[in-house]
């Protein structure tokens, strides 16, 4: 009996010993079972008795419907699964149970309708997620945040996708690499948490306009695809917040022309693709021509044809001489006032344009120029050229003045803002406090660009047909004029009108 229980020790380890090496009849395997390929064999099903030494595991093309759990609870070594171009439509809560070294997860070319946000629990190491096309409809808040570690998300192709959630990418502090190509998006979702992105796919989608704010947070992104996405228009500073953009595509979309210096925040931008819009080779180009041939001296015709006037169909952006346009500097219309604020109220400077070409920046009475995405902990300018001021002290008194620039020059106009302190301006302020009303002022400053036209003779500024470098890859005015603005009257309204 002795000899017999030693002979039953002896063998009882080698009884599992085949199950790292173990095949499945319906796959393949390789070195000792790491690599298992059970590719178009209509299952219907995972397979029993995968290796637990397998690290690579293709089930692609098969007939499978449903991810069970626990269903891989055994292979803690798995590396890769692929689980693509199958019939997926669920993915139970716990389907990825075990799988602490998962890096790589593809569920492509399914029939999924929600992201199987539970099922990811757990994955600690998962590095890539593949979802593109799968009939999702929404993408909802937290979708991700199981998967922290996740470098690259591919979402694109979501063709039924309706909603994605303000929330949708909290937690992704380590994603590097986002495709929401051909996801049928009107707008692009919010991005902000995105902080660590690098590489961010639009193209394919119905965009229309790029505004600013859009890609508020991305300040490590380097590559930015935006072909194929219908853009008809990018707003002033809509790139501001890509500090860091070395790659722009804006290939085969409807752009006729952008804002002027749209990309000299953007000191690291060396690739930028243009080609196949319908560019209007006018004024609102110009600084685009000289910008292209400081960034691309080499090959200037790689980016961008006119598509009108009829004169200049077919020329390359990078290659258009001074010569061929008459442009003349913006025209202030209307002056502004002094604005009489108490210390402590929001006030605002604006200083709106005629066109979206132009540049807006602000002075102020220290001699520091504020441009957007520049602050003062409580002066900023905003998108539309406002200066905005959300704490006004006594110290913000003196002459602030707009600055709007195009590619033939710049026009200024000065407000003086007087700030009173808050304990004289409290006697003063009884009367009005009797009617009801509450006053909130602000100085507007409207400009308009001749756009071409030759503006009327009192006010326009004499046309220029150069321009000279004023370093960096941007282009300057070599003759700045100022037109000579007309009053417009301004009617104040008493404190008890009615309407």
């Amino acid at each position: 009996p002795a000899l017999l229980l030693l002979l039953l020790l002896l063998l009882a380890p080698a009884a599992p010993a085949a199950a790292p090496t173990s095949c499945p009849a319906a796959c393949s395997c390789s070195n000792q079972a790491s690599r298992v390929i059970c590719t178009r064999r209509e299952l219907l099903e995972v397979p029993a008795s995968i290796s637990v030494n397998t690290r690579y595991l293709n089930l692609q093309e098969n007939h499978i419907q449903v991810i069970r759990t626990d269903t891989f609870k055994h292979l803690r070594h798995l590396e890769i699964l692929q689980l693509s171009r199958n019939l997926v439509r669920k993915v139970e809560v716990g389907a990825f149970n075990g799988l602490p070294n998962l890096n790589t997860l593809e569920l492509f070319d399914n029939r999924l309708t929600t992201v199987p946000t539970q099922a990811f629990e757990y994955l600690s190491k998962l590095r890539e997620l593949w979802l593109r096309n799968n009939p999702i409809e929404s993408i909802p808040s937290y979708a991700f945040n199981r998967v922290p570690s996740l470098r690259r998300l591919d979402l694109g192709e979501l063709k039924r996708l309706e909603y994605i959630s303000e929330a949708a990418f909290e937690g992704l502090v380590n994603l590097r690499y986002l495709n929401l190509g051909m996801c049928n998006l009107k707008e692009i979702p919010n991005l902000t948490a995105l902080v660590r992105l690098e590489e961010l796919e639009l193209s394919g989608n119905r965009l229309g306009r790029v505004r600013p704010g859009s890609f508020q947070g991305l300040g490590s992104l380097r590559k930015l695809w935006l072909m194929h996405a219908r853009v008809a228009a990018v707003e002033r500073n809509a790139f501001d917040d890509l500090k860091a953009l070395e790659e722009l595509n804006l290939a085969h979309n409807e752009l006729a022309s952008l804002p002027h210096d749209l990309f000299a925040p953007l000191h690291r931008l060396e690739r930028v693709h243009l080609h196949h819009n319908p560019w209007r080779c006018d004024c609102d180009v110009l600084w685009l021509s000289w910008w292209l041939r400081e960034t691309v001296p080499s090959n200037t015709s790689c980016c961008a044809r006119c598509h009108a006037p009829p004169a200049l169909r077919g020329r390359y952006l990078g290659e258009l001489e001074p010569g061929h346009f008459t442009c003349y500097a913006p025209v202030i219309v209307e002056p502004p006032a002094d604005l009489n604020v108490t210390e402590g109220m929001a006030a605002e400077l604006k200083c709106r344009t005629g066109t979206a070409m132009t540049s807006v920046n602000w002075l102020t009475p220290n001699g520091t120029l504020m441009t957007h995405g520049s602050y003062r902990v409580r002066i900023s300018v905003l998108h539309d050229g406002t200066l905005n001021f959300t704490n006004v002290t006594v110290q913000d008194t003196g002459q602030y003045t707009c600055m709007v620039t195009n590619a033939a020059g710049n026009t200024t106009a000065s407000a003086t803002l007087n700030v009173s302190a808050a304990d004289a301006a409290a006697a003063a302020a009884a009367p009005a406090a009797a009617t009801g009303y509450t006053y909130f002022t602000t100085v507007t400053v409207e400009t308009t660009d001749a756009g071409g036209e030759e503006p009327a003779p009192q006010t326009a500024p004499a046309p220029t047909a150069g321009w000279e470098a004023a370093g960096g890859s941007t282009a300057a005015p070599a003759t700045r004029a100022t037109g000579k603005p007309f009053t417009v009257p301004i009617t104040a309204a008493a404190a008890g009108a009615g309407g």
